[in-house]
Formats: structure tokens, C-alpha cells, sequence
């Protein structure tokens, strides 16, 4: 199998079939659909059951106690069958040929190699910049940093270094941002100006929710300030990761993740700075 298409699903029923009419008017089938239900109470295992029955798509279906998304996505790259790997969310869908050019890509990439392509709106509007003209970049983060390309982007990785690099999973929590892991792993990525994926807004999605999701996650937002430390760029950029960081320790008490890298003296330095941060989200944003 050439690649997997892991879809998490959660009480989206009604989105689903938009998906999955993308994904059966591809001409290429050289992938399998996994779909991984964290728990639905919605008709979701039926409306799967129809596409299984009716279809010549490769479908597999596994639901699980909910989790979070981060959950689904460790049990998913566990089953996973093909040898690259790609993430498309229950309200999105492919674009047309999508599946043509990503496998054209892949028989020039390395086993090693990711590929970066273009997400859109359904106004066909891009989500990001547009990539910088190099064909390869040495991981996520560094096209930001280094060529200030930002938005939302469609990530292939190859499912054994997935395999390797998990999600870290957090008692009593049910979010965890994706960066956390696309900022650990160590991969060569392949740009591809292609749009791949449509994404529709969803009202009760992320950006909508981001105060209530920070509060409820805050060992996962700890985790994600703290690996962000040492990859700022200035001094002053460190300092109010820092104090996020020294901030969200405090909402995560036993949770917290101790901080190893080489600026443990300015960490103690900055505590004053953590607890303002902390004051701000406790009594501003009302934590």
C-alpha cells in the first residue's frame, strides 16, 4: 500500500460524506482509508458502515474511547498500512487528482522524505503563503522561520517515522497542538505547490475555542512552550516563551514538563515574567 488516509472522527456524521465522495472520484486507488472514531455518540459508525458496503475504496474503520484527536492519530499510525502517511480531517476533502499527483510526488521522494502541499479554502483561496522556490527544506518549522511561509499546510510523512515519534498523551487531557510533534521530528521535506486539500470552517473548531481549549490542556500548552524555548530566534522571543511556559506549569501542578536545555539559568530568571503571564490568563482571560 502506497499510503495511508487517516481521518479522526468525533460526532461528525454529516461531514463524512463529503470526504468520502472526494476521496471515491479519485481516479488512483493506491491508498487505504482509516478511519479512527474517538468515541462517537452521533450516527458516524453507520454512515462508515454504508461506504464500506457500497464502495471500492479501501475503508477501514476502528472506534475507540474518546480520546482526543492526538489519541486517534497514535492508534491510527499504528494500523497504518501504507508507507507514507497523511492526516485529512473529517470536515475537509481532497481535491480533484489529488491522490494522482501526491503519488507522482512520492516515487521521486527518498523513504526518508516528507511532503509539504497547499491547503485551500473552499473559495479556493490559499491557507498560506506560497512556498519559497526550493525544492527541499529540512523540516516544518524552518520554512517559517527561515522563509516566513505561514498557514496551514498539508503534511506526508513516511509512517515509520511516525511510528517512532508519538504523541505524548496527558491524563485528564483531550487536545494536544500538532506542532508539539511536527516540531521533534527530523525529516526531509519535499515541497509540492499543489493544492491537495479543501478545508471548510467549522464554527466549534479550534479557532473558535482556543481560550477554553488552553485552559482545559494546560500540561499540553506547558510541553508545546517549552520545546519552543530553544528554537526562538531573540532573546526578548525566548523570554515570553518562557514566561508561557513558567505560566501554563503552574495550570499544569504535577503535569508540568521539566525544562532540559541550555537556558535553565534565564528560566529562573524569568519566573517574574511567568507569574505576570499567569495573572494575565488567570484574571484577563478568567482561567
Amino acid at each position: 500500500m502506497l499510503f495511508t488516509i487517516f481521518t479522526p472522527a468525533y460526532n461528525r456524521a454529516d461531514k463524512l460524506r463529503n470526504l468520502y465522495n472526494s476521496l471515491k472520484g479519485q481516479p488512483s486507488k493506491e491508498y487505504e482509508w482509516l478511519i479512527i472514531d474517538d468515541g462517537s455518540i452521533d450516527e458516524t459508525e453507520n454512515v462508515v458502515s454504508e461506504f464500506i458496503i457500497s464502495s471500492s475504496i479501501h475503508i477501514r474503520y476502528v472506534k475507540k474511547k474518546n480520546g482526543g484527536k492526538h489519541t486517534a492519530h497514535n492508534l491510527a499510525v499504528d494500523l497504518a498500512q501504507g508507507r507514507w502517511f497523511l492526516c485529512l480531517d473529517s470536515d475537509d476533502y481532497l481535491s480533484e487528482k489529488a491522490v494522482d499527483i501526491l503519488i507522482e510526488t512520492i516515487k521521486k521522494c527518498e523513504p526518508s522524505e516528507g511532503i509539504i502541499a497547499y491547503k485551500c479554502d473552499q473559495k479556493n483561496k490559499l491557507l498560506s503563503n506560497e512556498f519559497p522556490t526550493v525544492n527541499m527544506i529540512s523540516n516544518t518549522y524552518n520554512l517559517e522561520k527561515k522563509y516566513g511561509c505561514k498557514g496551514e499546510f498539508v503534511l506526508i510523512y513516511p509512517t515509520k517515522l511516525l511510528q517512532q515519534n508519538k504523541f505524548p498523551v496527558f491524563e485528564g487531557e483531550k487536545f494536544l497542538t500538532e506542532s508539539i510533534l511536527y516540531d521533534r521530528l527530523k525529516c526531509p521535506m519535499r515541497l509540492l505547490p499543489e493544492i491537495i486539500e479543501v478545508c471548510e470552517y467549522q464554527v466549534d473548531g479550534l479557532s473558535n475555542n482556543l481560550n477554553k481549549i488552553m485552559k482545559n490542556n494546560p500540561a499540553g500548552y506547558c510541553l508545546y512552550f517549552m520545546q519552543r524555548i530553544d528554537m526562538q530566534e531573540s532573546t526578548k522571543k525566548q523570554i515570553i516563551t518562557m514566561g508561557k511556559y513558567i505560566c501554563f506549569g503552574i495550570f499544569a501542578g504535577k503535569n508540568k514538563s521539566a525544562y532540559t536545555g541550555k537556558h535553565k539559568n534565564l528560566i529562573k530568571l524569568c519566573y517574574p515574567v511567568g507569574i505576570a503571564t499567569w495573572m494575565y490568563y488567570k484574571i484577563i482571560r478568567k482561567f
